[in-house]
């Protein structure tokens, strides 16, 4: 499925199958889960690679915070 494609109104479609039908009720985005798996391997890896960047910036900042109040 193409990148941005949305599949909103497929629940009473054929299209999904029992395990997709699952997943959206267990609260899986399937638009996302289609939007990923869009991506070429490499694409994912840098988009994965972004995200641990960021999180990791996020510790250092949140850290540097509790450091500062303890003080």
């Amino acid at each position: 499925m193409p990148l941005g494609v949305r599949i909103q109104g497929m629940e009473h479609s054929e299209r999904l199958t029992p395990a997709l039908k699952k997943a959206r009720e267990e609260g899986i985005d399937l638009n996302q889960l289609y939007e990923r798996l869009s991506l070429s391997p490499t694409e994912r890896i840098k988009k994965n690679y972004c995200a641990a960047l960021a999180f990791e910036e996020l510790k250092r900042a949140g850290q540097k915070h509790r450091d500062r109040k303890r003080r």
